[in-house]
């Protein structure tokens, strides 16, 4: 009753029998199987054919990043990787990557990314603490309340913070952004994250002033949270959500926030921000391109060259993160400071411009080449001081490969 008959022509003319069930089965197993083995030579032939596309798609000319395909950045995928060779570039970072827990390499030229690697246990997608690179971030968005004319650099900070008055009356916003306010460079709130802005910056007023405003620079962070209690104030919105209408979304830094030790009300504008190469590269780009990303102007071209400029007025240079650098590049100690930027280097008669940067104390070490419209991030998390050599052999075998250009920056 289970069985299937079958008919079939014999010798004696058509027989009709009935298959056993066994035999039911075993037809049924076979059947499978053959539609399976068909199955799997269609899926391989399939694969092998999206294999070769995808392989003639990924050439490293060609293939786009991973924040260039998530972002749609006015920064070309197109690297013109092979107008240069970093060859030597590779056997550098190669020779770092193990002292350094790893690093990757952003650099760009005009709009276009010629250079993007990672070594090691890295990516350059990696969103890591950036300590100090922080401040560069911090000067663009001070100046874009510059730009709207909420502040002026010359204001003083009485005029927004009452109880910085009597000796610390003429201390203005150009001081606190370029580490000449004579306030000295720590205070035991700026490391607390139950508090808030306001009330550290109510107890920094209370701090003695280690000199007169504009006498001498002395690189630290209380001064920029000072500053950073001013935006909130001219604005009525908190730091982190200024950072956010201001520079992360119109740049699409979407894994970028001051947020790398948790979130908080006191986030401190000096160091408290997380990113990574990918994101860090389209503030540069943005730099590179005068204040203007993807056709909308994030800054005004004045206030990128105005925040370029030295600011320090001649101030005795007190301390400097560089002081220690000296046999590397005696320049280096002698580095004047813009709006949350280093003029790390510039030309020995025009005193203009050539590099800028803000490196942290992590190590992670963006820069903008002026002679060059060329910027770079060393990204990667390790010491200051292992880095800065790693970071000055790079860019000066850049500089050999990458010539200076008949269009420079311009940013004095």
């Amino acid at each position: 009753m289970f069985g299937r008959s079958r008919a079939y022509q014999g010798g004696q003319g058509r027989i009709e029998r009935r298959e056993s069930k066994p035999e039911m089965l075993r037809r049924s197993f076979l059947n499978f199987f053959a539609t399976l083995f068909l199955a799997v030579c269609f899926f391989t032939a399939t694969n092998c054919n999206l294999q070769r596309s995808s392989n003639n798609s990924s050439d490293p000319q060609r293939q786009r990043t991973p924040a260039q395909t998530a972002h749609n950045s006015n920064v070309q995928p197109e690297a013109t990787q092979a107008s240069y060779d970093f060859t030597t570039i590779d056997s550098i970072l190669e020779r770092a990557a193990p002292r350094l827990g790893g690093c990757a390499l952003l650099l760009i030229k005009d709009d276009k990314v010629v250079y993007r690697k990672s070594f090691g246990r890295y990516g350059a997608d990696k969103v890591v603490p950036i300590a100090s690179a922080s401040k560069w971030l911090s000067g663009v968005l001070i100046m874009t309340l510059v730009d709207e004319g909420k502040i002026s650099l010359d204001d003083t900070v009485s005029k927004y913070v009452p109880e910085f008055g009597a000796d610390k009356s003429n201390i203005t916003v150009r001081h606190l952004f370029a580490h000449t306010s004579g306030l000295p460079p720590e205070a035991r709130c700026r490391n607390d994250k139950r508090t808030t802005l306001e009330l550290c910056v109510s107890e920094m007023s209370r701090l003695q002033l280690t000199s007169s405003a504009g006498k001498e620079f002395y690189y630290g962070g209380v001064a920029m949270h000072i500053g950073g209690r001013i935006a909130e104030i001219v604005t009525g919105k908190s730091w982190n959500e200024l950072f956010a209408e201001k520079i992360a979304t119109p740049l699409g830094m979407t894994r970028t926030d001051f947020f790398a030790y948790g979130p908080t009300d006191n986030p401190r504008p000096a160091g408290d921000a997380r990113s990574s190469a990918d994101d860090y590269g389209r503030f540069l780009q943005m730099i590179l391109q005068r204040g203007s990303f993807n056709g909308k102007q994030i800054l005004s071209a004045a206030s990128v060259v105005e925040m370029h400029k030295d600011q320090t007025g001649g101030a005795r240079i007190a301390y400097t993160i560089y002081e220690k650098h000296a046999a590397r590049d005696p320049s280096l100690p002698r580095a004047r400071y813009g709006v949350g930027v280093w003029r790390e280097k510039v030309g020995e008669a025009s005193q203009q411009l050539r590099e800028a940067s803000s490196q942290g104390a992590l190590g992670f070490s963006p820069w903008v080449d002026v002679e060059r419209n060329l910027a770079g991030v060393l990204s990667v998390q390790s010491s200051f001081s292992r880095v800065v050599p790693v970071y000055l052999e790079l860019k000066e075998e850049i500089r050999r490969i990458v010539p200076a250009g008949d269009n420079p920056l311009g940013l004095h």
